[in-house]
């Protein structure tokens, strides 16, 4: 996906690149002097746009990779409600209300990432485990050692397919516990979709409530995703011990 970053898209600003060209301008045309002058006022408005939170969210946004698909939905819903409360954020006037939210949206913005580098463990994860479950049936290769064992010839060749019996056993146990964890993953994500839509009809729902409800309720909201953080971190820990696999 193409994405520009911030300073580039600063640069690039029609109004910007308006404001060099007339800069040149001035300076070629006019007194030289206000050259200096013109490109001072042109960094500043460069700088003001590239630190400009929508533009950064707009980047970040685009320069994800893609998550498996079983991923993918739950994450970007997950993401729409980062953007919502950014939106609601800076619609309000209210200057006192935005700053009792601030740590709402940075929690959030928090857990939204984590969530993302998660999926995108989880989802190549899920594209492994398809590969190996394709390429291998282990249901017929454990019955084939099965009869081989029971055919054996001599205790040597019993021996050997018995270890190979255990090897295919183990493996078989591994993608199984995989499997569940991408399935248990997936129910993570549903749930804290869930918990953080409720969470967001409420805080759009605080503006014009007092300072002592609104400070009740935000810690609340802080606790909520909290606990979803703190469930995501359980998978960080299930990952570790997978890679060791």
């Amino acid at each position: 996906m193409n994405s520009r970053p911030p300073i580039l898209t600063a640069l690039l600003n029609p109004l910007n690149l308006s404001m060099l060209a007339v800069t040149v301008a001035a300076g070629l045309c006019s007194a030289w002097w206000l050259a200096p002058v013109g490109l001072v006022l042109w960094l500043v408005m460069v700088i003001v746009i590239a630190r400009d939170p929508g533009v950064k969210i707009t980047f970040t946004r685009q320069s994800r990779e893609p998550l498996a698909q079983r991923y993918q939905v739950r994450f970007d819903r997950l993401d729409r409600a980062r953007i919502t409360i950014f939106n609601t954020m800076q619609r309000v006037g209210n200057a006192s209300f935005r700053k009792s939210i601030e740590p709402v949206q940075s929690s959030l913005d928090d857990l939204t990432e984590h969530a993302y580098q998660l999926s995108l463990q989880m989802s190549a994860l899920d594209n492994n485990f398809a590969i190996q479950r394709i390429s291998n049936n282990f249901e017929d290769e454990i019955e084939k050692m099965q009869n081989n064992i029971r055919g054996a010839a001599n205790a040597s060749d019993r021996r050997e397919f018995e270890q190979t019996l255990a090897s295919l056993n183990t493996r078989q146990t591994q993608l199984n516990q995989i499997a569940n964890l991408l399935s248990r993953f997936e129910a993570q994500l549903a749930g804290t979709n869930n918990a953080i839509d409720g969470l967001v009809t409420g805080l759009v729902g605080l503006q014009g409530r007092g300072s002592t409800q609104i400070e009740a309720k935000v810690a609340q909201f802080l606790k909520i995703i909290q606990t979803e953080k703190d469930e995501l971190n359980q998978f960080d820990a299930e990952l570790e011990k997978i890679s060791l696999i």
